[in-house]
């Protein structure tokens, strides 16, 4: 792994280089721990800190760290807390977009009302049995649904964004469906009210919710959730990055939607989520446990939780070791590190740090129906990601990711037979520059 790289860039700043050798102390051999004292752990440092100071002048007194992304984030946060007095309470708050939305669905009426929910949100395994799940619908009822709606197909299919909203308006004219899936959304809403209660959330205390990002999707399910039940406030939420406009509100520190062009073309957020693992599974939904409401949890996937635990431990040393060495950095420094450290990793991994982190298991979707490698050997199927390969196959409504290994394109380029790997890395950056461009002239219009 290129350590010397990320010494190099964090001897620029007093006491950093000084917290990683700390941090990684006795794991000179371990690639992933060495990744995690030079870049993980002064990235979330950095970010964390800026958290904390940010809330302390807005005169937050409690943050809720979200689950999972937010765990890691706690215990750095907990670290800089007492190394160095801030007067702010944290807390980790068990939510889920499945579980929230779940609960959410209690409050819609109409198929608009499902829409604006969630409900009918293109996703990563886009098919229609794992559209129905995620409400809770089970295969018996699932074929009911598919003999009302006159849908034949197959329901494990993963359908294009045209087929997909095909299926959807089928869906939005059963309202047998929307009714059942109201009626058992009813208890699940009562038991996360009970545990936001349970947790402080509506003790008349200024606070705010913190994540990892992307689209603030959890603030804005949890303010619809709470709507008129927080006196006096908006939820705040702070993000390491956000493909939206930040404001009061949504805070970023990395990029927003204005800049996101300058800083994620070479930013992997899939990656950056598997930093920030929890060494617990995915929440589910909510009961009461001896006059306690407490969350319901998926089986946590042993790999994961391992990986998550290292991780942890070396970012908590790692930001005691940092405040213990008086670190002082400006926003717009610890910025401009974060923004570095994670280019060259994300960006330019060498063999093995793209061996070690792409084999960490990963599913973008709420449901965490499968998971898969984030990098792996692509074979052929990795001259899918070249420009005007993917252009082309765009056009035509076939995928353009390779068979594998899509959710971190640059690990997968540096394990796969591909040549020149810049010709690669140089398409991936460039297709993602004109899309982020496209999306900012959207919403900042």
């Amino acid at each position: 792994m290129k350590k010397d790289k990320y010494l190099r860039l964090l001897g620029k700043y007093p006491g950093l280089a000084d917290a990683a050798v700390t941090a990684a102390d006795g794991k000179e051999d371990d690639t992933m721990a060495q990744v995690t004292a030079s870049v993980t752990a002064p990235v979330l440092f950095c970010y964390v800190k800026s958290v904390l100071e940010s809330a302390a002048d807005s005169g937050i007194k409690k943050l809720y760290f979200l689950a999972r992304d937010g765990y890691i984030m706690k215990a750095a946060a907990d670290a800089i807390i007492e190394a160095t007095g801030y007067d702010i309470k944290t807390s980790y708050l068990y939510v889920s977009r499945y579980a929230l939305r779940n609960a959410l669905y209690y409050k819609c009426s109409t198929a608009e009302d499902f829409e604006k929910a969630g409900f009918f949100g293109h996703c990563a395994v886009q098919s229609a049995e794992n559209t129905l799940k995620r409400a809770g619908i089970d295969k018996e009822e699932r074929k009911e649904v598919y003999k009302r709606i006159g849908f034949d197909g197959d329901e494990s299919k993963i359908m294009s964004d045209g087929e997909f909203d095909r299926f959807c308006e089928l869906l939005k004219n059963d309202k047998t469906l929307f009714d059942a899936i109201r009626e058992r959304s009813a208890p699940k809403y009562d038991a996360l009210i009970a545990y936001l209660g349970q947790n402080g959330f509506f003790d008349n205390q200024r606070f705010a919710v913190v994540d990892s990002g992307w689209l603030g999707s959890v603030q804005k399910t949890l303010t619809q959730l709470t709507d008129g039940m927080i006196p006096e406030q908006s939820i705040v939420g702070y993000y390491f990055g956000l493909y939206r406009k930040k404001d009061d509100n949504y805070r970023s520190f990395l990029f927003d939607i204005s800049d996101a062009h300058r800083y994620v073309p070479t930013f992997c957020n899939n990656l950056f989520e598997c930093f920030c693992s929890a060494p617990h599974g995915m929440t589910v939904g909510y009961e009461e446990k001896d006059g306690v409401v407490v969350p319901v949890l998926k089986q946590e996937n042993k790999k994961v939780s391992d990986m998550a635990d290292k991780q942890t431990d070396i970012v908590r040393r790692f930001s005691y070791a940092a405040c213990k060495y008086s670190y002082q950095l400006s926003e717009n420094s610890a910025r401009k590190l974060c923004a570095k450290l994670l280019k060259a990793l994300m960006y330019k991994p060498d063999y093995d740090e793209a061996k070690v982190l792409g084999a960490f298991p990963f599913c973008d979707d709420a449901t965490e129906t499968e998971l898969t490698c984030l990098a792996e050997d692509c074979k052929n199927s990795i001259g899918n990601i070249l420009f005007f390969n993917r252009l082309n196959r765009k056009r035509k409504g076939m995928s353009i990711y390779p068979d594998k290994g899509m959710y971190w394109l640059y690990g997968s380029i540096v394990l796969s037979e591909g040549r020149p790997k810049a010709l690669y890395r140089v398409s991936v950056r460039a297709w993602e520059k004109l899309r982020l461009l496209r999306e900012k002239r959207r919403l900042c219009r």
